[in-house]
């Protein structure tokens, strides 16, 4: 074969560098490298997407445990919910329930305390009636009639509604009728008999300034000396609170009330006021 039979290109080897193939080299490297580059870019998107595949299938895992527990919590929630009106509709039952043995307790406590207070009142009557009989059996053949005795002496309580009342000397004149004198206290003993006395005749009055009984004590003469009808000198008082306070200077004659308290049952009154009195007179001894 000739030279001139050869091809044009038979062999790349002899090809030359000319002064145009040198941009398309550059352009083909640069093509490869951004095939390169988009199939970088290809992949990582792709393992983005597996990614965000496995976020999504995680997250709709999540959802619907979620959404099983959301319709647990509200199976249980409607449950508690009822639990709950049943339970308040058995506190309120147990509440009237309550209410009742409460008042009921109530009931019976008041009725234990009237019980307790009639009994009390019964063994005060009781009391009363056995000192009443006491003075009854030491009394015959001793003092008159409707007298009451203490040790060697003989008490009469003015306290009869058929016996009007007097003045301080109108009633100590009911008692001279009667060969005694208005009363004298010597003692506490004495003092604690007159009230207890007062009380078991049944002249248990609420207090009133007219309520009371004449004694045989006055300090007419010297304000504030307080006298008894035998002439000695008053040294020990069972006065109320407050007494004797000689209210605008006319208050010179005493009184004893049935008070709560014996020792403090004598108040200082004018002499003119009405009022009930009591008288004594000592028994005669045989000679």
């Amino acid at each position: 074969m000739s030279m001139d039979e050869r091809p044009l290109y038979s062999d790349a080897r002899f090809i030359r560098d000319g002064p145009f193939s040198r941009p398309y080299r550059l352009a083909s490297i640069s093509l490869g490298i951004l095939s390169a580059v988009f199939l970088i870019i290809i992949i990582g998107l792709g393992v983005q997407v597996n990614k965000v595949n496995d976020s999504h299938s995680t997250l709709s895992l999540n959802s619907s445990k979620i959404s099983s527990q959301l319709a647990q919590l509200k199976s249980e929630h409607k449950s508690l919910t009822e639990s709950k009106k049943v339970l308040e509709n058995q506190h309120q039952e147990d509440a009237k329930r309550i209410k009742s043995l409460q008042s009921d307790l109530n009931t019976q406590t008041r009725l234990k305390n009237d019980l307790q207070t009639q009994n009390r009142a019964l063994q005060e009557e009781k009391r009363k009636l056995k000192s009443q009989l006491t003075n009854m059996e030491d009394n015959c053949g001793q003092c008159l009639p409707n007298w009451v005795l203490m040790n060697s002496t003989c008490y009469f309580f003015a306290v009869s509604d058929t016996l009007p009342r007097k003045s301080w000397s109108a009633g100590r004149l009911e008692c001279t009728k009667k060969e005694a004198d208005l009363l004298v206290i010597n003692s506490k003993e004495e003092q604690e008999f007159i009230t207890d006395t007062l009380k078991a005749l049944r002249y248990n009055l609420p207090f009133s300034y007219r309520n009371g009984f004449w004694m045989g004590l006055k300090d007419e003469h010297t304000e504030g000396v307080w006298k008894w009808l035998n002439g000695t000198i008053m040294t020990e008082g069972y006065w109320m609170d407050g007494e004797p306070n000689d209210d605008m200077g006319i208050e010179d004659c005493a009184a004893v009330y049935p008070t709560i308290n014996p020792m403090q049952s004598w108040n200082d009154v004018p002499c003119s006021h009405p009022l009930k009195w009591i008288c004594e007179k000592e028994i005669m001894k045989p000679s």
